[in-house]
């Protein structure tokens, strides 16, 4: 996450009096480096977000700064995480390399709940949708005891990660947001003859970084590929190590009316 983003996200959250935001972070960009921590000796120092807010720079993996935070830099454990805004786009199979999702995933293994918030790579980059968005999720987290108790079950030892992924539209706008399942970006839909006894694998394909944002609208998607795709913000509920969500994705669905 570069310092701009870290900043628009942080001002975001910082505009709510009821929130007390400490902000720690990786001292670089750490995309594409998953869930990796370190076990040895890491540089730790006082550093500040653009618009100089008091941060702390973690010279390693996304994760290292969640540990840190959790287990010796905060008095207490935070109540939630906030992860991003990333420049790029965190969905399907591309979640399991991503940083911003990995500090996450740490986060619930922690049971802590936690948002992981990216926007889609583009050439106008506006992270304005995507803070505004984050701010009001993080907002009525605090207020709903009901959202709290689906993110963070009190009879789990581990929590939930949001997975949040707003698209960059070079025509159109941002047309809504959807909870939906994490999808994969290539998939096998059969099997064609081939010569002699081979069988042909049949191929569909999701490529995530083509975004149309006045691509005809559909009745539902299948999966965060498809709807980002197609101009839409994705909501997606993360287990903590990327597995299955028990609880039905309908439960998550007043996140939709949430205004970015």
């Amino acid at each position: 996450m570069g310092n701009s983003t870290l900043s628009r996200s942080r001002r975001a959250l910082a505009a709510n009096p009821a929130l007390d935001v400490t902000v720690i972070a990786p001292a670089t960009n750490q995309s594409g480096t998953g869930d990796s921590f370190n076990t040895g000796p890491i540089d730790v120092s006082p550093a500040a977000t653009a618009s100089a807010f008091p941060a702390t720079a973690v010279a390693g993996f996304p994760a290292d700064t969640i540990f840190y935070g959790v287990t010796h830099a905060l008095p207490a454990p935070p109540d939630l995480v906030v992860s991003g805004i990333n420049q790029g786009q965190n969905v399907g199979d591309l979640t399991e390399l991503s940083g911003t999702v990995g500090a996450g995933l740490t986060a619930a293994r922690l049971g802590i709940p936690a948002i992981a918030v990216s926007t889609a790579f583009g050439a106008d980059l506006d992270y304005g949708e995507a803070a505004t968005y984050t701010a009001a999720l993080v907002e009525r987290s605090r207020r709903s005891r009901a959202l709290r108790a689906r993110l963070a079950p009190a009879k789990e030892p581990t929590a939930l990660v949001l997975n949040v992924n707003f698209p960059t539209c070079t025509t159109g706008e941002t047309r809504g947001v959807v909870v939906v399942p994490l999808g994969q970006i290539t998939t096998i839909t059969g099997y064609a003859p081939g010569a002699g006894t081979l069988v042909v694998p049949e191929v569909q394909s999701l490529p995530p970084f083509e975004i149309d944002c006045q691509a005809p609208a559909s009745d539902g998607f299948a999966n965060d590929l498809e709807a980002l795709r197609a101009g839409f913000a994705t909501v997606t509920p993360l287990g903590a190590n990327l597995g299955g969500v028990t609880r039905p994705l309908k439960a998550f669905r007043v996140l939709e009316g949430l205004p970015f």
